[in-house]
């Protein structure tokens, strides 16, 4: 028997803003952006009472895991699977709840 393995996406992505850079992960840059212009300010404040330069130390130290998040997810692709991360992890997580036991056959009721 012939196995051909047939790729999630069979498509590309469309690149609709401005042709670079997807609404999926404009998505990403705006939430990344609001939540990053939320807390950052609050943490340069907090630490710049000490000094300025130490409050733009501990700013850009708090912004780095959001930043990191932002383009693995929204930017980088499994090449194995040829799909993007946010996908790729929301279909292996789905996984799990598709177990089930199946038998060949009629329904006896």
């Amino acid at each position: 028997m012939r196995v051909a393995k047939v790729p999630v996406d069979m498509s590309s992505e469309q690149k609709e803003i401005m042709g670079v850079i997807s609404k999926r992960q404009l998505i990403y840059l705006v939430v990344g952006g609001i939540l990053l212009y939320t807390y950052v300010p609050f943490v340069y404040l907090l630490f710049a009472k000490i000094s300025w330069f130490i409050g733009a130390v501990a700013a850009m130290i708090s912004a780095t895991p959001v930043i990191f998040s932002i383009i693995f997810l929204g930017f980088v692709k499994v090449g194995k699977h040829n799909m993007n991360r946010d996908t790729y992890y929301w279909i292996v997580l789905q996984r799990k709840t598709q177990y089930g036991s199946w038998r060949k056959g009629r329904l006896e009721e």
